[in-house]
């Protein structure tokens, strides 16, 4: 930027700079790397109180006897059901549990679970 006022302010830094160098000064560059700053400040969210929670582990859901099967829809239909009472809609579920929105439609008309939202 040009203007009269910074180039007043360029000529006087210039010339304190000399004044400086003339008087046994010496001008030492540093670069960014070699700042004398400490690490930035991170937070471990598995220490945090506030996130630890989401990363304890999980007790295995009991699902009871009538509704396990050899393609485990009784776990499904149990995920799909907590989703499904939290209000998430069935392609939200779908895409979260890598299933298809058919058959998350499908295992909640099986279970009669009903979504708050449809989409």
């Amino acid at each position: 930027m040009h203007s009269p006022q910074h180039d007043i302010e360029r000529a006087n830094l210039d010339r304190l700079t000399a004044e400086f160098l003339k008087h046994g000064g010496a001008v030492q560059q540093v670069g960014h790397q070699m700042s004398n700053a400490p690490a930035t400040f991170t937070i471990n969210p598995e220490r945090s109180p506030v996130y630890a929670h989401l990363f304890a582990p999980v007790a295995p859901m009991e699902v009871p006897e009538t509704n396990v099967c050899p393609l485990d829809v009784g776990k499904h239909a149990a995920l799909i059901m907590a989703d499904a009472a939290m209000g998430n809609a069935p392609k939200w579920i779908a895409r979260k549990h890598h299933m298809t929105e058919k058959y998350v439609r499908q295992v909640a008309r099986d279970y009669h679970i009903t979504f708050h939202k449809q989409r």
